[in-house]
């Protein structure tokens, strides 16, 4: 159970920050083709990317308490976020589902 919650604390953070990489505009760009993230998507990365950071620290207060959790969750954070930098110098492409996956929900928004 440790290593699993471990893991999610990994997980959320690595997707916190890919959207908030995708949120970018120069990010955006490499993996829609648009020139610019628009407003409303950009908003609702942000929104998600932050969101999941603080579900993170849940996860890692959850397992390891006040004192030690914090210190994981911050941890993590350095981790996911390296792990973020070097997708996308090396395999900027790992992200690209990711980024049509917010596309479609973003158009699905716009016409409901």
């Amino acid at each position: 159970m440790q290593a699993v919650l471990i893991a999610a604390v990994l997980a959320v953070s690595y997707l916190g920050f890919a959207f908030l990489a995708l949120s970018q505009d120069r990010h955006w760009l490499h993996f829609s083709g648009e020139r610019h993230c628009p407003p409303r998507i950009a908003r609702s990365l942000r929104i998600a990317g932050y969101a999941l950071l603080i579900v993170g620290l849940g996860l890692a207060l959850f397992r390891d308490g006040a004192g030690f959790g914090s210190l994981v969750w911050g941890t993590t954070l350095t981790v996911g976020s390296f792990a973020v930098v070097c997708t996308l110098t090396w395999r900027p492409y790992w992200l690209r589902p990711l980024a049509l996956v917010c596309q479609r929900l973003a158009r699905r928004a716009v016409e409901s």
